[in-house]
């Protein structure tokens, strides 16, 4: 007994002990519960709070953009096109004259350059604040918040380059009275001649001509800095005691022009003057000096000496030998010291790598110049060696050559519309395409007012085809498949003989339409009216009946609208009979997978007439044989009534009754 009253309390205690700890732990559960909802709360009211301050600096943004001086730039502008063109010009003053300032008759002039650098300055001044109000794209969509473009333009790289160029170090005397090292940082600007030459590759329409010049550009500025180098080498090395045999620059190697002012081609003449001495390119080299010295004693009163300033010969010569040397032609005297050696090895290394790059740029460049006329110029061989294969008569061999020579000529050949359409986005060549053919398709009275998403959808279908001189674009009676746009020269309409021309329609003109809209009741059931050819050659635009009812099939309403606007303009000739019953199966268009699909239609539905046929046959055969075997059972209980009145006489006349039926 003690036992059970012990287990009986222990079984208690644990029971409510098992009640306290999960009371304890709903609580700590609903507490918890209530701290994430607190939390999820606090940031649904984050959340809201930042989307209100979003939209709050989105209108101070607005507001602040009404200011005159929060304007943004668009990279891809005229206007920022015609500045960057500006700062260019800009830029090519340090790249010129900072390495000029190693001849010495240049300094008065830099002296006295003081205000052009200021202006200069100014301009750079000016280019570094537009670029801090450039546009840039962030996810697709054109930044124009002026703290976002100040912030990316300070991330950027050119924004030190930029800072470093208008830093006045002229103005600091750092570098003394050094033109060239105090005016070498505005060398960082130049990297505006590349964008300046990208944006203009993209606006160009004569890229190659334009890559010509520019490989022409970098040439002239890479021989310009080397020829400075080379003169400032040979003031180094004392140049004004060098002679015509050494490496460093001479004036004996660029002398003033001398011309003879004696007679010096009629012998007999009193003031002639023989000019035929001996060439001092065939003495030795330790009398080549006294040659030229002697020579210029003998000729010091009969000529006279064209002057040139020696900054002319200095920058000449060097330029001339800097060319020489970069294009590896040599021809100049050889070094005379170590160092003189390792630079003209240097510069001859230096030079064969810079030009291996323009050279295989300029064979490039030939290389795409020519290459759609070498891919044409195949193209026609191949036709000739097919034509002489096969004996084709000689009136169409020209024929074909001249329709070769015309599309080259008329740029057909030399622009290929399928494969830009390939690569354009197929939106922007929609655009594109709307803006050429748009204005000539409204002019079609059946499209006057018509969807423009169905003009849309039916400029994409349109095909460029080219006729030949006399070639037949349609003949009468033939079935009309095609509309026709004139896009270049001239149709014309004439009889089924072609020996009457009745009218000549020009560029622009549209005709054929009618027939590919299968308008009900019209008397020339789609067929062609009339002959029209191609009086010269002619570049026709053609829309296909079945992309017309392709399109049409997206757009019903349209449909209705284009067939009632036909049946009004047939009325109008008395075209239309509306007793014509039209065949059902050729009023149908549009692709064959909706033929076929229309087609399984019309089978469904007859196999459904067939299966209710069958099933009302089954129907009236189970009536019957129940109307019989009624019938039946009707007779034999007759009978067995008869049978038992023993009525032999009523039994002989049903008898006979059953045998007549």
């Amino acid at each position: 007994m003690a036992e059970n009253v012990s287990t009986t309390s222990s079984a208690r205690r644990e029971t409510f002990g098992g009640i306290v700890f999960r009371i304890y732990a709903l609580r700590g559960w609903m507490q918890r519960a209530q701290k994430r909802l607190h939390l999820f709360r606090k940031n649904d009211v984050d959340i809201e709070t930042n989307f209100r301050e979003a939209l709050r600096e989105e209108q101070e943004d607005d507001e602040k953009s009404s200011g005159f001086m929060s304007f943004t730039v668009d990279e891809h502008s005229n206007t920022f096109y015609l500045w960057t063109g500006l700062v260019s010009l800009v830029a090519l003053h340090p790249l010129v004259f900072t390495a000029l300032s190693v001849f010495q008759d240049v300094h008065p002039f830099l002296r006295n350059t003081g205000p052009l650098n200021l202006l200069l300055d100014l301009v750079n001044i000016l280019d570094l604040i537009a670029h801090t109000r450039i546009e840039y794209v962030e996810n697709g969509v054109a930044v124009k918040n002026l703290s976002k473009l100040m912030h990316h333009r300070l991330k950027s790289t050119f924004f030190i380059l930029d800072v470093i160029a208008v830093v006045p170090a002229e103005s600091l005397h750092i570098f003394g009275d050094s033109f060239f090292w105090s005016r070498i940082n505005r060398l960082t600007k130049c990297y505006r001649l590349f964008d300046f030459s990208t944006q203009t590759d993209t606006r160009t329409t004569s890229p190659h001509a334009f890559g010509l010049f520019k490989l022409i550009f970098i040439c002239v500025v890479i021989f310009h800095w080397n020829g400075c180098l080379y003169f400032y080498i040979s003031k180094v090395y004392n140049y004004t005691t060098a002679r015509l045999e050494h490496w460093i620059f001479s004036y004996d190697k660029i002398i003033n022009p001398i011309l003879a002012t004696c007679v010096t081609d009629i012998p007999n003449h009193r003031d002639f003057c023989d000019t035929d001495d001996l060439l001092i390119t065939h003495l030795p080299e330790n009398e080549v000096q006294f040659t030229v010295t002697d020579y210029m004693t003998t000729w010091e009163n009969k000529t006279t000496t064209i002057k040139f300033a020696n900054f002319f010969r200095q920058y000449a010569l060097s330029f001339y030998w800097s060319a020489l040397t970069l294009v590896t032609l040599g021809e100049q005297p050889s070094p005379c010291t170590t160092f003189q050696n390792a630079f003209e090895i240097g510069d001859t290394l230096l030079g064969l790598v810079i030009f291996a790059v323009i050279v295989g740029d300029v064979g490039n460049m030939v290389v795409a110049i020519n290459l759609r006329k070498s891919e044409f110029e195949n193209v026609l061989d191949g036709c000739k060696r097919f034509m002489v294969y096969r004996k084709v008569p000689n009136l169409l061999r020209k024929k074909a050559v001249e329709y070769f020579a015309y599309v080259w000529a008329h740029g057909g050949a030399q622009v290929d519309e399928e494969e830009i359409a390939e690569f354009l986005p197929p939106r922007l060549f929609g655009e594109i395409a709307v803006e050429i053919h748009m204005d000539t398709l409204k002019k079609v009275k059946l499209f006057e007012s018509c969807d423009p998403r169905l003009l849309y959808e039916l400029i994409l279908k349109l095909q460029l085809r080219v006729y030949s001189p006399m070639d037949y674009i349609c003949k009468k009676g033939d079935v009309g498949t095609e509309m026709y746009i004139v896009k270049e020269g001239f149709v014309e309409v004439v009889s089924e003989d072609g020996q009457t021309i009745f009218v000549t329609l020009p560029a622009g003109f549209v005709f054929g339409e009618l027939s590919i809209l299968n308008i009900p009741g019209n008397k020339n059931k789609n067929l062609r009216t009339a002959s029209v050819r191609s009086k010269g050659y002619s570049d026709l635009y053609v829309l296909d009946k079945e992309d017309l009812w392709e399109a049409l099939h997206e757009y019903p309403q349209a449909k209705d609208s284009l067939i009632q606007k036909g049946i009004q303009i047939l009325e109008k000739d008395k075209m239309i009979d509306p007793n014509m019953v039209d065949d059902e199966d050729e009023s149908f268009n549009g692709p064959i997978e909706d033929y076929m699909e229309h087609l399984e239609h019309e089978i469904l539905k007859i196999t459904k007439m067939i299966d209710q046929a069958e099933d009302k046959i089954h129907k009236s055969n189970q009536k019957m044989k129940t109307r019989l075997f009624g019938m039946e059972m009707d007779l034999v209980h007759e009978i067995k009534e008869l049978l038992k009145e023993n009525s032999w006489k009523r039994i002989a006349r049903f008898a006979d009754g059953v045998t007549v039926l």
